[in-house]
């Protein structure tokens, strides 16, 4: 039978090493965690947690020190986590059934990425597809010193929605990381790295930060270049919400559109578009984009989700601006399409009164 490794990275991880460990244990016959400087303890536990660990000196680049994890690891296939990851029970088993059933007609295993989660539902409000299982002797490779990837454009790749990991990252682990991405990007570009992926991350970095005007220009170097087209559309609705985050607010219509030519199929842009007028009370002009976007429902295969864009939120912002505009029995119908796996229901809900009160009652006298 095939044998599963776990490949990690990690520096002072002590608050979560032992709960992915044991998540990943669970469909993986060996652990293997590269550890790039800890002091907090974190070797020792993921030692007591049944890991082998190897030291690998930090050198601002991600991308080598995982590619150093890769070798360490002796398994026919590979799974990569971080240390801030989990794997519900259910993908836990989904992981054992897949990995006991592969043959190697298939290079790597693409799988959602849950990357932010609803404070009050839990439900994930940013996903992206990432390459998660990998065949040892295919040879994949790490490539970027920040934000890095497997490059698998000439692998034999299979998408299983079943394996889903979640990205919890506490807000103790961001405040310790918080600067480091892009102090990494900063150096890159500082030495001449103009690569599509360098500027883009490092714009999105900037904006992250609040750094909205530095951000805009960064996402207007950004698409000076080639790039794909998801990235491409991000890259547009990301500069339109910082030209509004700064009040250029014509400029960030413009710009919004623009992404909503690139594909009118996804309604994250469709929203961006809205919001500019939303966010000025324009409720009639916001209609349309609203619209547009609740009927728009196309899930792309490759880059970044908003997953409240393609569920809730269109319907929620249509009713809204509907019931401000006097459409209160369109308002009322958009409302509630409205509640599902919405976390504000509650404000919904009460919406949903008030335009029922508002709907003119008929003469019934006879």
């Amino acid at each position: 039978m095939a044998r599963v490794s776990l490949s990690m990275i990690v520096k002072d991880e002590a608050e979560s090493i032992a709960a992915v460990l044991a998540d990943a244990s669970v469909f993986c016959d060996e652990l293997v965690v590269a550890d790039t400087g800890s002091t907090d303890g974190t070797q020792e536990l993921a030692r007591a947690a049944g890991a082998r660990v190897v030291d690998v000196p930090w050198t601002d680049d991600f991308a080598a020190a995982r590619n150093a994890s890769l070798d360490a690891c002796g398994g026919d296939w590979i799974i990569w986590l971080d240390a801030d990851d989990r794997v519900p029970p259910a993908a836990q088993q989904a992981f054992v059934r897949v990995l006991a059933e592969l043959e190697e007609d298939v290079d790597a295993l693409i799988s959602p990425y849950h990357c932010a989660f609803d404070e009050n539902t839990g439900a994930p409000t940013f996903t992206t597809l990432r390459e998660r299982v990998l065949r040892r002797a295919a040879g994949l490779r790490w490539a970027g010193a920040i934000h890095e990837v497997v490059d698998i454009t000439q692998a034999r790749i299979r998408e299983v929605p079943q394996l889903v990991v979640e990205h919890r990252r506490t807000e103790a682990q961001a405040a310790a990381d918080e600067g480091r991405n892009l102090r990494i990007l900063e150096k890159l570009y500082a030495g001449g790295d103009r690569s599509p992926r360098t500027l883009y991350y490092r714009a999105n970095e900037l904006r992250d930060l609040g750094r909205h005007e530095e951000a805009e220009v960064a996402y207007a170097e950004v698409l000076t270049l080639s790039q794909p087209a998801w990235e491409r559309y991000f890259a547009l609705m990301s500069r339109a919400e910082c030209l509004q985050a700064v009040g250029r607010s014509a400029e960030a219509g413009e710009v919004a559109v623009q992404a909503v030519l690139l594909d009118p199929t996804r309604p994250e842009a469709w929203m961006v578009a809205g919001m500019i007028p939303y966010e000025q009370c324009d409720w009639a002009r916001a209609v349309p984009f609203f619209s547009a976007a609740a009927a728009a429902r196309s899930r792309p295969s490759e880059g970044f989700v908003r997953d409240r864009d393609h569920g809730w939120a269109p319907w929620d912002f249509l009713s809204v601006c509907l019931g401000n505009s006097g459409r209160h029995e369109e308002a009322l119908q958009a409302g509630v399409r409205a509640l599902r796996d919405n976390p504000q229901a509650e404000r919904v809900r009460a919406n949903l009164g008030w335009f029922v009160s508002e709907l003119p009652v008929s003469d019934s006298t006879s």
